[in-house]
Order: structure tokens, then sequence, then C-alpha cells
């Protein structure tokens, strides 16, 4: 089967080498304008255009063609990886950022991430199943030579500055709650790497200040597999009840140990206290550290299962996964 990805960049690189490993000829293709996807749909002898990405990059005009254009043969599949926090922008639509490019591209079939997103694109009309993220073992695998300083705890990933105000319950100020504030509030230090209004937020949302010496801004996708590898706990904020972000699946890849807050998503997946750890309150967070801190077999067999755990949540599999829904959406 021919293949075509397009969208951002971090995914498509993934989805790119999940279809390679399924047996499938695929690539990548770039198209900002109206002329570049209409020149790519009328030459393609492609079986499946997949779409998938923040709706910001996926320009409407362009969507608008796929729509509008696509080949008869061709089937469509666009990938939601934003989930029900989309529908908190404004759109053209009126139904949030996301339905926008669904409106505009009109997909065979949607897939999500999000139990929640999936029942809102299924009420607007169209086909659409739940598929988390993944990761890729050639971007994420354990490292050796990588020193594991026992203090040393991250938490990589952004802020979400953008909903404090119009969201200020949202699930991934509840895990900063959960995660973060306990452990500055006993002296930890834990670097945070992320945007620019990490400071601010957390001043906000915990009503406490971040340490200067403890932000180190925005780290490159190219160097997190390194920093998982060498944390003693990797935090993971997760953002909403019902869903896992991309990089706990990341974490687990590399073999880090992660401290996540709880959710149900989380434990369908994954077996805490075995792949990983989960904590649902301040109280829990400082005991699980405190218990890891004291016993590292116990730190160092978990570390172990996160990479056994994750090997069937590749972007092979999900590749596969995708090839499956063809044959019953056909």
């Amino acid at each position: 089967m021919k293949v075509l990805i397009l969208g951002n960049r971090l995914f498509s690189i993934d989805m790119l080498w999940g279809f390679q490993k399924a047996g499938c000829d695929a690539q990548i293709i770039s198209a900002s304008y109206e002329s570049q996807i209409q020149q790519i749909l009328n030459s393609t002898d492609a079986d499946l255009l997949v779409t998938m990405g923040a709706p910001l990059e996926l320009r409407a005009e362009v969507m608008k063609v796929v729509g509008g254009s696509r080949p008869q043969h061709l089937k469509h599949i666009h990938w939601d990886t934003d989930g029900i926090s989309s529908t908190y922008f404004s759109s053209v639509s009126g139904d949030g950022i996301e339905m926008d490019v669904i409106y505009n591209s009109k997909p065979d079939l949607v897939l999500t991430m999000c139990p929640e997103m999936r029942e809102f694109i299924i009420k607007k009309g169209f086909p659409c199943e739940m598929m988390h993220y993944a990761y890729s073992p050639v971007s994420h695998q354990p490292l050796q030579g990588y020193e594991n300083n026992k203090y040393y705890i991250n938490l990589i990933g952004n802020s979400y500055p953008m909903f404090v105000k119009s969201h200020p319950d949202h699930y991934r100020y509840r895990s900063f709650e959960i995660l973060l504030k306990p452990l500055i509030e006993n002296k930890y230090t834990v670097h945070l790497y992320g945007d620019a209004g990490y400071a601010a937020t957390v001043k906000q949302i915990l009503k406490m200040d971040v340490p200067t010496l403890t932000y180190h801004s925005y780290l490159p996708y190219e160097r997190t597999c390194a920093a998982y590898n060498s944390s003693f706990i990797n935090l993971v904020t997760q953002n909403h009840a019902h869903t896992i972000t991309k990089r706990t699946f990341e974490i687990l890849g590399s073999g880090g140990f992660a401290l996540s807050a709880d959710n149900e998503a989380i434990r369908e997946l994954f077996v805490p206290g075995r792949d990983l750890i989960v904590s649902a309150s301040p109280n829990e967070t400082m005991e699980l550290v405190h218990y890891y801190e004291k016993n590292p077999d116990e730190w160092k067999k978990i570390r172990e299962n996160a990479v056994i755990s994750v090997e069937k949540h590749t972007y092979k599999q999900r590749a596969e996964y995708i090839l499956e829904l063809l044959k019953k959406y056909e």
C-alpha cells in the first residue's frame, strides 16, 4: 500500500517509520498552498492520505482542496492529536479548530486519542475511532552511559498558559498540584523544560515561585530521550482524565522512571507499580518519592518493566491498526 503523510513534522516522522515497518510504501509530503496539494492529488497513485497534528499546522486552504478534489481511489484518514481541548478555541465553524480541519477535508475516517472528542466528532456526523499516541524506538530507547542522579527530577512539557483564565480546572493544572507543588514545598529541585509561560502559570495556579535556576526553557525534541534516561524521576502531567500524553509513551520507551498524575487511561494501558508509578494527591507523591529513594532496586526494576510494557505501543502497531480499520471502512 502507498501512503502519503501530511502534518506535524514529529508525528509525520514517527508515522512514516510505522508505515514502513508495517510494509507500506510511505512518504511525507509538504503542502502549504492550494496549488501544491492540488498538484500532489492530481499526480498521486497513493492509496491512503493520513493527516495529523495540531489543527493550525494544517492550513484551511489545503484541507479544503483535500476535501473537494481528492481522487476517488485515495482514502483519507485524519488523526486528531489534540483531543477535546481543541474545542476550547474559537473557530470558523464554532465547533473548535480541529473540527474546522475535519469539516474542510471531509475524511473517510477520523481517529482521536480522546474518548470525549470521539463522542463529539461522531455527533457531528463523522465516523471516528480511538487511537492512542505511541512512540518510535528510533527516537526513544534506553541509553547506556547516562548517570541517574538520585536527586534529579524533571518536568518536560508545555505549561498550557492559554487555559489559565478560561479553564483553570484543566487537568494539566491538577497535575501540577499533585506532582510539582509538593516537591517544591519540600525543597526538592525540579528542573522545568518548556514554554516561557511556566513561571507565570505556576505562580497563578500554585501560588508559588519557580526558582530561576530550575527553569531551562524549551528542550529540543531530539534531546528528550537523553533527559528521560538521565533523570531519577520524570514527572508526567496528563491533560485529561481519559487520555494519555504522547510524552508518557516516550518516557517509558526510553526506559525512564515515570511518575504520572493518576487517571483512568493510565490504568487501562499500564500497570502502576510495575511499569510506572502514579499519584492522585500531593501526599501520595511525596510517599512515592521517598519510597523509591530508599529502594533503588525496585526503582531499577520499574525502568526495566517500562520498556517491556510499551513495546506494543509503537507507531508500527498504530500503522497496522490503521490498515485494519481501512478494511472495516471500505
